[in-house]
């Protein structure tokens, strides 16, 4: 299995190598938009295929159609998440000559190979004619730009480092959440009394790492509460083997609490053996909260949260977005979607469902719950510590990211990993990667 990955990994380096004809076309932006009676179809590709997910995705599609009723909007999922699975998939359609008309990406390094590619089209006018650089968020217009030209527009952000938990189960076997903020030793207790507590079919912590992306998000919010310095030093490619072999170590205690065949469900699989009952907690980013609405449970009443061991006052910084490729024969209504996905009506139909925070200051508060208007306070306050995902695209290059995938997943589904065996192999490849990061997130 590893070396099929590592053959169509590299596979997928040579489709990358090979650059694909720009459609040289003059589009006169304030016409597109404008036309409301425009006519035909065409295909926005995702990965939002989670229950609370689809539906989030339906509420944007029908936004868009309130402003463009005659175009049919075809909503393709390519299951993944993460944003591997459609680097491979837009590149193999665009190389045949059917490249989507739109697709979802994470704004930062993931979007290098597209541009060194010329696979996509300069927004930088439609994010000036509709004011979003004023419109956004500090700290994510930066994201979306290569050489000072902006070629991707987000949909969402979401906070990565976070732990749920079954409240009913801790109820179940009289066991008392942990007290924000939660240090290593709190979170090693509280895992032990769930150990000891839980009958011999229930484990404290699921993953459901079976696509290895959540495997990497787990040891990147390990890594963020083991040292916030230990994270900017391997985003930026000089980071030790000791570094990261005490980042393992924890990763690899905290496996020894997650239920053995977790490598055997998707993440929404795991989330729904958490509302089962079947396990107490899941590491995970806030996507899952519109999963749990969509099995009927609520926050506060069935289940609760809280940030990830050390990681109190950080927020993981994931942010949805999508790009419009110029090589599709629909390049009007790629751009129609990236305009609509800015749109304030949509915008508060797709955050109420997705239950992420909006991009966008002028998205009301009273469409968030108390948790995801939690989120936004976090993401807004001058005391947090906001730090790009490198699970999600945004501080490594992609590449990168997916051997670092490979990495972590064998290292999770070791019965006993030598921490610094893998942390000599991760550093080694990062450093033949040539990863010369400029990151700087940590306040001297």
């Amino acid at each position: 299995m590893k070396k099929s990955w590592s053959i169509l990994l590299i596979l997928v380096l040579l489709l990358f190598s090979m650059e694909i004809p720009a459609l040289a076309k003059d589009i006169d932006l304030q016409a597109v938009l404008g036309n409301t009676a425009a006519e035909g179809k065409f295909d926005v590709y995702h990965w939002w295929t989670a229950g609370g997910e689809k539906e989030a995705v339906d509420s944007a599609i029908a936004a868009f159609n309130q402003r463009y009723p005659n175009i049919r909007v075809i909503s393709n999922a390519i299951p993944g998440g993460a944003g591997g699975s459609m680097v491979m998939k837009v590149k193999v359609l665009a190389l045949t000559g059917n490249s989507p008309e739109t697709f979802q990406a994470h704004p930062g390094l993931e979007l290098e190979p597209y541009e060194e590619a010329a696979m996509l089209y300069d927004l930088t006018e439609l994010w000036e004619t509709l004011s979003l650089e004023d419109r956004m968020l500090k700290g994510i217009s930066e994201l979306c730009q290569i050489d000072g030209k902006y070629y991707i527009v987000p949909i969402g952000v979401h906070k990565t480092n976070m732990v749920f938990y079954n409240k009913k189960m801790f109820e179940e076997y009289d066991i008392n959440p942990p007290q924000e903020p939660v240090s290593w030793d709190d979170f090693w207790e509280l895992c032990d009394e769930l150990q000891a507590k839980l009958p011999a079919d229930k484990f404290p912590i699921d993953l459901g790492d079976r696509k290895g992306w959540p495997a990497t998000q787990v040891f990147e919010s390990v890594m963020m509460g083991t040292s916030p310095q230990t994270y900017e030093d391997f985003i930026n490619g000089v980071a030790t083997i000791e570094q990261v072999t005490e980042v393992l170590e924890n990763m690899k205690k905290l496996m020894g609490y997650v239920a053995p065949d977790h490598s055997a469900r998707l993440w929404y699989e795991a989330a729904g053996r958490v509302v089962a009952g079947d396990y107490a907690m899941m590491v995970h980013g806030s996507w899952i909260q519109a999963f749990f609405t969509s099995q009927g449970w609520e926050y506060g009443k069935d289940y609760g949260a809280f940030a990830a061991p050390g990681t109190a006052d950080t927020f993981g910084f994931c942010v949805d977005a999508f790009v419009v490729p110029n090589g599709s024969t629909g390049v009007e209504n790629g751009l129609r979607w990236a305009a609509m996905i800015a749109d304030q009506n949509l915008q508060t139909v797709f955050t109420n469902a997705k239950e992420s925070v909006s991009p966008y200051r002028d998205v009301p508060e009273d469409i968030y719950d108390g948790l995801t208007l939690r989120f936004k306070s976090e993401l807004l306050d001058d005391n947090t510590l906001v730090y790009p995902s490198f699970t999600h695209g945004t501080a490594l290059p992609w590449q990168v990211s997916t051997d670092l995938h490979s990495r972590i997943s064998d290292f999770a589904t070791s019965s006993d990993p030598d921490p610094e065996r893998y942390a000599r192999m991760i550093t080694q490849s990062i450093k033949e990667a040539g990863v010369k990061g400029e990151w700087n997130i940590v306040q001297d």
